[in-house]
């Protein structure tokens, strides 16, 4: 059985069937290219009884939300976006999970590998992908989404037995177990400036006074994008805050013809942003890693990755499953070395793994 639920008492009934179910399946369809927020569009849910697809578009989802915290595993593929949007919709996240990309990972396979070539790796199924840029907003849903929908929750379970036997065969069980738990912490989906940073690298290349007025001016657009829900740059372009901050004006005079900036927007927006530069501070609250390794921190980043990709390649993993090039960077660079010390990751590292990240934190710690 397979319907559009759109009903409130229909959702409370599947609720309790979600309750009830060792596993549920779950992914989620939306857009966000004209909105701040992600606009959810479709949550496929499927059981061992069911693969329903609940219409977020005509019904309040937030009861879902607790259903989706009972005792059965949650398995997703790749679900780090689904997730965020549950927990936008209903203040819940669903758990225990299972995320098949995850698990598929550290059995071996591309470490980003997609839902429908892992479904025909693992199970010789090939899924039509004909509706991936679909519009899920559309009413009525056609019976060719309908069908795409479906599939994206029919294999999961599957996918679910396969992996999991693979890596209870390879003793790596308690690994995806404690990668699937951190997908639990709220905080992953909080803002963050190091997730600002990160997301503008383009900073490294200022000088320090305009890296603190670019920061300041992110940090501005990110909040005036948030409360009128629009995308950042039909607020104000990257390329606009970067000339702002290296050539700061001081009245509207001094906005002259920058180009991506036009007469409304500077009518509109100029005093803000005339004040968010004169606030910011002389320094970068979170200061941007440096585009190019230091000569000095070019030997600890090399024997690092030498000793990721050694220990990946025993192990026959992708060395992204235990560290990326960028995370590595960042920690020869003196950034807090995150995952690399605790749990499993610590465990196949060893004691050379201790042994460089504590000279790279003393080299750091006395240049201070």
């Amino acid at each position: 059985m397979t319907e559009l639920l759109h009903d409130a008492s229909a959702l409370a009934s599947w609720g309790a069937a979600i309750v009830a179910s060792p596993w549920t399946g779950l992914d989620t369809e939306f857009f966000r290219e004209r909105t701040y927020y992600a606009k959810l569009c479709l949550v496929q849910v499927a059981t061992p009884d069911a693969i329903t697809l609940v219409d977020p578009l005509h019904l309040d989802i937030r009861p879902l939300g607790a259903a989706l915290a009972g005792p059965g595993v949650k398995i997703l593929h790749a679900g780090r976006q689904d997730l965020e949007l549950l927990l936008q919709e209903t203040g819940v996240l669903p758990a225990p999970l299972f995320d098949t990309q995850i698990a598929a990972a550290l059995a071996g396979y591309d470490e980003q590998i997609g839902y429908a070539n892992l479904v025909a790796e693992v199970l010789k199924v090939n899924l039509a992908k004909d509706a991936t840029r679909t519009d899920w907003a559309a009413r009525p849903l056609s019976d060719r989404q309908l069908a795409y929908a479906q599939d994206d929750v029919r294999y999961l379970e599957a996918l679910r037995q396969a992996l999991l036997a693979e890596l209870d065969r390879l003793g790596r069980v308690a690994w995806l177990t404690e990668d699937c738990a951190s997908l639990n912490d709220p905080a992953h989906y909080d803002f963050s400036l190091t997730q600002l940073v990160r997301r503008h690298r383009q900073g490294a290349n200022l000088p320090i006074a305009a890296q603190g007025r670019f920061q300041a001016l992110l940090l501005w657009r990110e909040e005036a994008a948030r409360q009128a829900n629009l995308p950042r740059a039909w607020v104000i372009a990257d390329a606009v805050l970067v000339d702002l901050a290296l050539r700061p004006p001081k009245n509207r005079a001094d906005f002259g013809q920058r180009p991506g900036l036009d007469d409304r927007q500077i009518r509109r927006l100029g005093d803000q942003l005339i004040s968010v530069i004169e606030a910011a501070p002389e320094r970068p609250a979170h200061p941007w890693p440096a585009a190019r390794l230091a000569p000095e921190d070019e030997r600890p980043y090399q024997a690092l990755a030498a000793l990721v990709d050694a220990r990946a390649q025993a192990l026959g993993i992708g060395a992204g499953v235990i560290g990326s090039r960028r995370m590595l960077k960042e920690i020869a660079q003196g950034a807090p070395p995150q995952e690399l010390t605790r749990g499993w990751r610590a465990e196949v590292l060893g004691t050379e793994g201790d042994r460089l990240l504590a000279e790279i934190a003393k080299r750091h710690a006395d240049a201070a």
